[in-house]
């Protein structure tokens, strides 16, 4: 029997429902886990037997980011309790966890620190790079070169990113996986075509090129079925919210509940991911998940995992693309749209299953 931590939010419903997953897969492969959640917070562990292991959760000292010196006295005496033998960061306190584990097991604890964000989306959205990012890349790349023993690259695209940016030789491409929520497709209005964007409204996922792009095709074509759906928030929301309230056929939702995204989703003919540079889309994947296809940027790491006319359309980020792949869908035959949806279902369920994912994981190092 292992034990392992994993950092990450102990949530079954949510993107972190992954790391929910692994941990009772783990557990009932006799190990245990020692959860360390963010969000939800829990005042006392909790206990959970599963099968001939157990799952044990902890959050951190407050319900405040951990990255205070509180925090890491918390995380050592977890540490010293339990002397784990792997540990696996995510996002916060995935920077505790590593460090403290490496050097109180003296070096002995195998670290794995997820790669989630790719350092040229996080430049593109940046106005500028100021010194203090600059030092946070620093940070951010002798913590992987010391403390960390591989890090997971939800994509082929994250894994060349980590080498050129950081030049860390350390990725393992394990894809992302998601929860089958997907019950029946609604039947959709024949009188139009929904395609529909979901996600950051930030610089690098290219929503102001696509809402050119459709302002543009719908000049050409006046006549179109095409309906342009827009939900998210993100620094250049009060500019799309403007654009929106002036321009006919485009929807602006705001900010979606996590509850509400399926419901988005599958009322849409297309869902629509014009990202200037993404690692792996969460919501490519929700939307397969949803028997939604994809009309899908060339330049994000799902892309490489799809089909071109198959399960998507792919197009590059330009204005002359977007406005290409709207007169592709403008003029797909309805059979030919039923095979894709049927198409981008069958991607999801091959590639991204929550068993394939940990099925991915355990191999790595059980």
């Amino acid at each position: 029997m292992k034990t392992i931590v994993i950092a990450h939010n102990f949530n079954e419903i949510s993107f972190a429902a992954m790391s929910y997953h692994l941990a009772h897969d783990l557990a009932k492969k006799g190990h245990r886990v020692v959860f360390m959640s963010h969000n939800p917070f829990f005042s006392e562990k909790k206990v959970i037997a599963i099968d001939k292991g157990e799952i044990i959760v902890f959050s951190w000292s407050s319900t405040k980011r951990p990255t205070a010196l509180k925090d890491f006295i918390w995380y050592a005496k977890i540490h010293y309790q339990y002397k784990p033998d792997i540990v696996i960061g995510h996002f916060v306190g995935s920077n505790i966890s590593v460090l403290v584990s490496k050097i109180a097991s003296l070096g002995k604890v195998k670290t794995y620190e997820y790669y989630h964000t790719l350092s040229s989306q996080i430049i593109t959205d940046l106005k500028r790079i100021s010194v203090k990012q600059k030092l946070l890349f620093l940070r951010k790349k002798w913590f992987y070169y010391l403390f960390c023993d591989a890090i997971i690259c939800p994509s082929e695209l994250a894994k060349n990113d980590l080498h050129n940016f950081y030049k860390v030789k350390k990725g393992r491409v394990i894809l992302n996986p998601m929860i089958d929520r997907f019950v029946t497709k609604n039947n959709l209005d024949s009188t139009s075509i929904n395609i529909s964007f979901l996600g950051r409204l930030d610089p690098s996922k290219g929503v102001l090129e696509m809402i050119e792009a459709y302002r543009n095709y719908k000049e050409i074509n006046p006549n179109s079925k095409i309906i342009l759906n827009i939900a998210g928030a993100g620094q250049l929301e009060q500019e799309i919210v403007a654009i929106a309230e002036r321009t006919t056929g485009i929807n602006y939702h705001g900010a979606l509940a996590y509850d509400a995204i399926d419901a988005y989703l599958n009322k849409s003919h297309f869902a629509i991911i014009p990202s200037k540079i993404d690692n792996l889309p969460t919501v490519g994947l929700e939307a397969m998940m949803n028997k939604t296809p994809l009309l899908l940027s060339s330049t994000t790491g799902l892309t490489p995992y799809m089909n071109d006319g198959h399960d998507c359309f792919i197009f590059q980020p330009t204005v002359k693309d977007i406005i290409s792949v709207f007169d592709k869908v403008e003029h797909l035959k309805p059979t030919d749209f039923v095979l894709m949806s049927e198409n981008a279902r069958a991607s999801f369920t091959a590639n991204y299953s929550i068993k394939t994912y940990c099925d991915n994981f355990s191999s790595i190092f059980l």
